[in-house]
């Protein structure tokens, strides 16, 4: 085998079904894949997370997938320096690598690098949360306002878990500018975005909603909850959780916690569409131009082949 002059990395919104078509070019040119997933990492959640089908796992090796408990906190940063020793490794043995998916802050840290500040004390996370918790969501987002006005406007105020981690930062010592990670290199990459029409996403986010409910959203909640998992672990952000343990406790109907799922999954994929349009060279691929999956995945192998070192 040889490897890729280049790491092709396929990004796109969520549900447009980036897994798959990685999957396919991976069995392609016999690589393997690099998840670039910001909850993917943590075991036995594969439903909640929409990590890859265990089948697809099993023919083709996936990193930094089911790797971390959901107590851990993992920043982009140190994403990052795991990621990048795993690409060095694979290069090592001439294996190719294709990285797959939608968390646009960590193929930034990936390839850009960033901050190497650890991350903020437990004590202070601790504290936020149950200020916030008194505060109530717009009190909490008033209370960033005053610290972090570029953040408060970029952020929903009943987007709590990421008002709460803006605060965290804001709160924390200053991180010297110059203090970053070693990165892989934009000019070592090449980022591929699938897009499609809204109604067509619209349509796979309500349909991908009813499944991850039916296939054990609830059952993954409980097992967060038997383990005492912290309501305010990042793990909690991953949608679909909060809404299940609100269910749970009696607070939102099946409908009710569906629909909320579908919204939330909705806007998160606007955001990556909007990411992924302004930080990085992609070059857009858009589905409804292809009859079928084979389709798409020949002619991506088309424009990845010239990758491969000769």
């Amino acid at each position: 085998m040889s490897p890729f002059t280049k790491l092709p990395c396929i990004v796109g919104p969520t549900g447009v079904g980036k897994s798959e078509i990685a999957y396919l070019l991976a069995k392609h040119f016999g690589a393997e894949i690099l998840s670039v997933d910001a909850f993917q990492f943590y075991r036995g959640l594969p439903i909640g997370t929409n990590q890859p089908d265990s089948a697809w796992m099993k023919e083709v090796p996936h990193h930094l997938v089911a790797c971390r408990d959901p107590k851990e906190f993992w920043s982009a940063p140190q994403y990052a320096v795991e990621a990048l020793r795993i690409l060095k490794e694979k290069q090592s043995h001439c294996i190719p690598m294709i990285a797959v998916g939608g968390s646009g802050f960590y193929l930034r840290a990936l390839l850009e690098g960033g901050p190497e500040g650890s991350p903020s004390d437990p004590t202070t996370r601790e504290g936020i949360f149950k200020v916030s918790s008194e505060l109530g969501p717009e009190a909490t987002h008033r209370w960033l306002q005053k610290h972090d006005p570029a953040a408060a406007a970029r952020l929903n105020p009943n987007d709590s878990m990421r008002v709460r981690r803006a605060l965290e930062k804001s709160l924390a010592p200053p991180v010297t500018p110059t203090a970053t990670t070693e990165c892989w290199g934009n000019d070592r990459a090449v980022v591929f975005g699938l897009e499609c029409s809204r109604d067509r996403l619209d349509k796979n986010l309500r349909q991908r909603t009813e499944l991850i409910w039916k296939n054990g959203l609830l059952m993954e909640t409980q097992r967060l909850i038997d383990a005492n998992i912290s309501p305010d672990a990042p793990v909690w952000g991953a949608i679909g959780y909060r809404e299940g343990l609100r269910f749970i406790q009696g607070s939102l109907t099946k409908e009710e916690a569906l629909e909320r799922i579908f919204r939330r999954t909705r806007q998160y994929a606007k955001r990556q569409w909007t990411w992924f349009r302004h930080h990085h060279q992609t070059q857009w691929v858009n589905l409804d131009s292809f009859s079928d999956v084979p389709s798409v995945v020949l002619y991506l192998s088309e424009q990845i082949k010239p990758l491969l070192d000769a």
